[in-house]
């Protein structure tokens, strides 16, 4: 007969810091840049991992102003390994088809070069994405810092008209009671 055991096979990402599953990883990632949006805007409605036409790319939702003001979207990329600028600016390009006035991505402190030229700003010239990056020390709450300010973007009139919908239809994770 074989020999069994009780441990599980998981996929697992071994730092010398810590040894949690992607999943996990990304989890705490998702909660520190909503606290953080939850901090930076006036009257925030925050959901995470928002699920509706058009969101499925959207880590992180905020809508300003207790649901009325301007949407925020985040998209969190937790990299293992340096990626080259290339690499970087084919996640900035797909974050500007997020449907938001401000939007950003969000991406690991220490493996990010944001030096390089990410092109940031939208091909109108009208909205640049902001930078978050996230930092993962020890077995402590990971950290958010706001690297690149967004500058608000245009959203068209349909898209906008979906994100209400949603936020109509949806309790926030995270809200400010007034």
């Amino acid at each position: 007969m074989g020999k069994t055991t009780n441990e599980a096979l998981t996929n697992r990402v071994i730092s010398p810091t810590t040894d949690l599953s992607v999943r996990r990883r990304h989890g705490r990632a998702v909660n520190a840049v909503a606290d953080f949006l939850r901090s930076q805007l006036r009257v925030p409605n925050v959901y995470i991992d928002p699920s509706g036409a058009g969101l499925s790319r959207i880590d992180v939702l905020a809508a300003d102003a207790a649901g009325s003001g301007d949407i925020h979207a985040v998209e969190i990329k937790l990299l293992t390994t340096p990626t080259g600028t290339t690499q970087i600016r084919l996640f900035v390009e797909l974050a500007k088809m997020m449907p938001a006035h401000f939007k950003y991505l969000a991406l690991p402190k220490n493996i990010t070069n944001i030096k390089a030229d990410l092109r940031l700003f939208a091909d109108d010239g009208i909205g640049r994405v902001g930078i978050l990056l996230v930092s993962e020390s020890d077995d402590q709450v990971p950290t958010v810092d706001l690297a690149i300010k967004p500058e608000r973007f245009r959203i068209d009139a349909s898209e906008l008209t979906q994100i209400e919908r949603f936020l109509s239809r949806t309790q926030p994770d995270m809200y400010v009671r007034v």
